[in-house]
């Protein structure tokens, strides 16, 4: 039987009430909604496997895209995903992972149809280049760096998106040019904030507060649909942003 845990609102629930939905949805061939969860999965994905492969492997731009696209096809049509399960930790670990698989049985089987006459090979030697990282970078850290840039991305558009629809515009934009804004943060203090947006800095200051708070949800549900449990979940967090 499912266990008990607190839920991240502090509610008790049977675990797993939220855990790994997505994850679940997109790799039950019954489920009306897999094709689109799939394509949620492969649009968080993109662009760290795209990162990821062409650090790795020294792929170039098309060689890359390219393999992106299959593997993502490959995931759906050969249900990959099927064996997952959330003992078997992060979700973005087993996609390394699968990539790694991926690339070499995809580089032995043009091999072999090399060897029979056919089209050109891609070299696909792991080199640890390829893309304009720093060269102590890992291939990991590529991988979640372009990861975390994307959740980060997803979640202030629809930030965005629903502070615009509900009037809270300005609870956004502050949000934007202290935290989201390159070259922002400490040179924009409360009191400029202030005379910027005809406020005062209290009121600056409690609505940046809440707006850290929802962003802060919103990466937290985001991670959640890729590990196990809540402290999982909080833990990833702490990993990817520095939150906690």
């Amino acid at each position: 039987m499912p266990r008990d845990q607190t839920d991240l609102a502090g509610n008790r629930s049977k675990f797993p009430s939220t855990a790994w939905s997505l994850i679940r949805d997109a790799m039950d061939p019954n489920s009306p909604t897999a094709a689109a969860s799939m394509e949620r999965l492969a649009k968080s994905y993109w662009p760290p496997v795209y990162a990821y492969l062409r650090h790795r492997w020294g792929l170039s731009n098309e060689d890359a895209k390219d393999l992106t696209q299959e593997f993502f096809a490959a995931l759906c049509e050969k249900r990959f995903l099927t064996r997952l399960s959330p003992e078997g930790g992060k979700f973005r670990s087993y996609v390394m992972t699968a990539m790694d698989n991926y690339v070499r049985m995809r580089h032995r089987r043009e091999n072999r149809l090399k060897r029979g006459g056919a089209a050109r090979r891609v070299s696909l030697d792991p080199v640890g280049r390829g893309i304009d990282v720093a060269v102590e970078t890992s291939s990991e850290d590529v991988f979640v760096q372009e990861w975390t840039r994307t959740l980060l991305a997803e979640a202030v558009k629809e930030m965005e998106r629903e502070y615009l629809r509900k009037g809270k515009h300005t609870s956004f934009l502050l949000l934007q040019h202290r935290d989201l804004t390159p070259g922002g943060g400490e040179s924009l203090s409360y009191q400029i904030l202030a005379e910027r947006f005809k406020l005062s800095v209290g009121e600056v200051k409690t609505l940046l507060h809440r707006a850290r708070l929802d962003l802060r949800r919103r990466l937290l549900r985001k991670v959640r649909d890729t590990v196990s449990t809540d402290s999982d979940a909080r833990e990833e967090l702490r990993d990817l942003f520095g939150k906690g």
